[in-house]
C-alpha cells in the first residue's frame, strides 16, 4: 500500500517545484523530503521526478500518481469532515477564515455575533490570504472561509503564481463585489474628479502589485491606455502602498474594503472599469455542512447585505437565528 504521508509530500513537491521548497513549507529538511520521495519511487517501481538544476518536475508516471494523490487526500478530508458532522463534533466547533480587509470590515463582527449567540461553541479563526485559507479548507482544517477572487487571478493561486489547491474542491456563496479605487495625494490634479476615466491615467506612474496588476493591464490594453506601471515595489499590505503614495512616488489602486482608514493627505476616487474583487464564502464541495458553519454563513451573509451587490440566499432566516444542533 502507498503511504498517504508520502503522497501528501508528492503533492507539495509538485506544487512548489523543488524538494527544498517543499521541505520549507512542510517543516522538514530537504534531505528528509528527498529520502521520502526516493522511497516512494522504490515502492511504485517507477521514476516520478525529473531532477534538474532548477528543481524537479513530474514525469508521466509522476503526473499519473499526482492525480490519484489529489483524489485520495480530497476523499480523506471529506471523510474526516463527514464523520465529524455525524459525530456532532463540528456542531460544537467552528473553524473559519477570512482575509485581513474583510476581517476589519465585517468578519470580526461576525465572530463576535457567533460567540455571543453560541458561547459554548469552540471557535477558531484564521486570518490570511484567500489561497492560504483555501488550502486549510481543502485539508479540513477550516469549515468555511471568506475569500476574494479577481477575473484574472484565481483565489487558489498564491502570489508566486502557484496553485495551492484545485478550484473544483470548493463551492462559493457570492457576497458582494469590492471595487478597487485610485488612491492619490489630495493635491494631485485627478483628486478633483468624482470618477477618474481610464484615459486620464495615461502617463501616470501607477504602483502596481500582484494579484490585481494582471486585471489592470488587461483593462488598460482594452481601452488603449498606457499608464506607466511601476512593479518595483511589491507587497500585499495596503498600508505600504499608502505610504509610498504619500511620499509622492506615484498613485495606486486599493480595494474599497481596505480603505477603512486613509492616510492624511490622501484621497480615493472611483475609476471607470477598475479591477474588482469578488468577495465570497467558500465551503468544500459536497461536504456535510454542520449547523455551526451554516450559522456563520448566515451571519456573514446578513452582515454584508449593504455592501455592493449581495444576491439573496435561498432559505435564509430573516431573523438571523439559526439553531445549532443539540
Amino acid at each position: 500500500m502507498l503511504d498517504v504521508r508520502r503522497l501528501v509530500m508528492l503533492l507539495e513537491v509538485a506544487r512548489t517545484g523543488s524538494f527544498a521548497a517543499a521541505a520549507e513549507s512542510m517543516s522538514f529538511t530537504p534531505s528528509a523530503v528527498s529520502q521520502q520521495m526516493c522511497a516512494l519511487e522504490r515502492a511504485t517501481k517507477v521514476v516520478l521526478f525529473s531532477r534538474g538544476a532548477r528543481g524537479v518536475t513530474l514525469t508521466a508516471a509522476g503526473r499519473s500518481l499526482h492525480l490519484h494523490a489529489e483524489a485520495v487526500t480530497r476523499r480523506l478530508a471529506e471523510a474526516e469532515a463527514e464523520l465529524e458532522v455525524i459525530g456532532g463534533v463540528s456542531d460544537a466547533r467552528l473553524r473559519f477564515g477570512s482575509f485581513t480587509s474583510a476581517t476589519g470590515a465585517f468578519a470580526a463582527e461576525a465572530y463576535r455575533i457567533f460567540r455571543d449567540r453560541y458561547p459554548e461553541a469552540e471557535v477558531c479563526f484564521s486570518d490570511g490570504e484567500p489561497y492560504e485559507n483555501l488550502a486549510l479548507l481543502s485539508e479540513n482544517r477550516l469549515e468555511l472561509a471568506v475569500i476574494f477572487e479577481l477575473d484574472d487571478w484565481p483565489s487558489t493561486m498564491d502570489y508566486r503564481g502557484i496553485n495551492t489547491c484545485r478550484e473544483t474542491e470548493f463551492e462559493c456563496v457570492p457576497l458582494f463585489d469590492d471595487p478597487y479605487l485610485l488612491v492619490l495625494p489630495a493635491d494631485h490634479p485627478l483628486a478633483v474628479e468624482e470618477t477618474v476615466a481610464l484615459a486620464q491615467l495615461t502617463g501616470e506612474r501607477v504602483l502596481a502589485s500582484t494579484p490585481w496588476e494582471r486585471t489592470l493591464r488587461r483593462i488598460c490594453a482594452e481601452a488603449d491606455v498606457e499608464p506607466a506601471l511601476d512593479l518595483s515595489c511589491q507587497g500585499t499590505g495596503f498600508e505600504a502602498l499608502q505610504a509610498l503614495v504619500s511620499i509622492g512616488h506615484g498613485v495606486s489602486f486599493m480595494p474599497a474594503l481596505s480603505l477603512g482608514w486613509l492616510r492624511e493627505g490622501l484621497v480615493a476616487r472611483p475609476v471607470e472599469r477598475a479591477p474588482m474583487r469578488h468577495v465570497k464564502i467558500a465551503v468544500r464541495t459536497a461536504a456535510c455542512r454542520s449547523s455551526a458553519s451554516q450559522a456563520m454563513l448566515e451571519i456573514l451573509t446578513r452582515l454584508t447585505e449593504g455592501l455592493g451587490l449581495n444576491p439573496a440566499v435561498e432559505g435564509q432566516d430573516p431573523d438571523l437565528e439559526p439553531a445549532l444542533a443539540s
